[in-house]
């Protein structure tokens, strides 16, 4: 189950308070019902992306603002992070806060996952969030990313370019050029915010290794109390989602990693109503369209491990109803 943690939820909340609306209210509208006590209406410690979705789309509504997820990023503070805000807020320079983000991002949310690539004068951190998360719930992440760095190194600091795999009208993007200080590229492949490297040994006014060490602990060990507690299928999805390519990604492989037997992972599985064939095929169609303009098809299907070209192009019209070289011409003249 995708889920964040009840503060980065409460967060927005708080920042719909301060525009006039009352959380009982939102709650209820969004037909809420996730309380670890209903009488006192105490939040679960988890939250439910589905949720979350609803107060992000409730909220867009409510406040007529189709970027409402960026001014919400906006007004993030490290505390929202809860324990990784911490961390990263103690973290020595911007190198080291991005290494406890793709450490501990999980902790604040699993909805989506971080991926970092340095170059030799350029840096990119790219979210690929899950499928199920709303335009508003990316652009929150992608700005909330830039708006803690600034307020740990510098107000003026600037990426060199970010990119949104949603779709933005001329005026919006114009804002989101605005705040961010960069080109803004919309209907992208990913969602990525690209800066320089030197901004990488840019040291932090809050830097103190002593509490730094101590929340790394602390963070490690609900790390580790999280993943006990996730679903089989979401195990398997990391597993899948880290990985380079697909080839070799095979049911006895996955269960070797997992410390377990080929029978075992069936049927535990079976008890979430899943399928490893059926997990598999879902991160294949996940990656698809961010390889379908960027790699030949015969790349593509290597990529997605499949045995031989004729194997993708079956599944590719099983999942789209046409084969990948008529897709491709027919959006090419779109």
């Amino acid at each position: 189950m995708k889920t964040l943690a009840d503060h980065y939820f409460s967060s927005c909340l708080d920042y719909l308070q301060s525009k006039g609306l009352d959380s009982q209210e939102i709650l209820t509208a969004i037909e809420f019902d996730e309380y670890t006590n209903k009488q006192t209406q105490q939040l679960a410690p988890r939250i439910s992306l589905k949720s979350y979705n609803a107060l992000l789309s409730y909220a867009q509504q409510m406040l007529n603002d189709s970027l409402f997820g960026f001014e919400l990023g906006k007004q993030i503070r490290t505390a929202d992070f809860g324990v990784l805000g911490y961390l990263i807020e103690s973290s020595t320079n911007l190198a080291s806060a991005i290494t406890a983000l793709l450490s501990y991002d999980s902790l604040v949310a699993n909805i989506g996952r971080a991926e970092f690539e340095q170059q030799q004068t350029l840096c990119k951190v790219t979210w690929l969030a899950d499928p199920q998360c709303s335009p508003q719930a990316v652009l929150r992440n992608m700005t909330a990313w830039v708006s803690v760095i600034r307020q740990l190194l510098n107000p003026q600091l600037s990426p060199s370019c970010v990119y949104f795999t949603a779709r933005f009208s001329d005026s919006e993007l114009q804002q989101l050029a605005r705040w961010f200080n960069c080109p803004v590229k919309a209907g992208a492949n990913f969602n990525q915010v690209e800066f320089p490297s030197s901004y990488l040994t840019l040291p932090f006014k809050t830097d103190n290794s002593q509490i730094n060490a101590v929340l790394k602990q602390m963070s490690e060990q609900r790390l580790s109390q999280f993943k006990s507690q996730q679903l089989l299928t979401e195990k398997i999805n990391h597993i899948l989602m880290a990985k380079h390519d697909l080839q070799e990604c095979t049911l006895i492989r996955t269960a070797s990693v997992l410390n377990m037997t080929q029978r075992t992972l069936q049927r535990r599985l079976k008890k979430e109503h899943k399928t490893f064939a059926a997990v598999l095929e879902a991160e294949r169609k996940r990656r698809l369209p961010l390889y379908i303009n960027q790699y030949p098809l015969s790349t593509i299907a290597f990529m997605l491990g499949f045995n031989d070209q004729s194997s993708f192009n079956r599944a590719f019209k099983r999942w789209y109803n046409i084969n990948p070289r008529d897709y491709i011409k027919k959006h090419s003249l779109t």
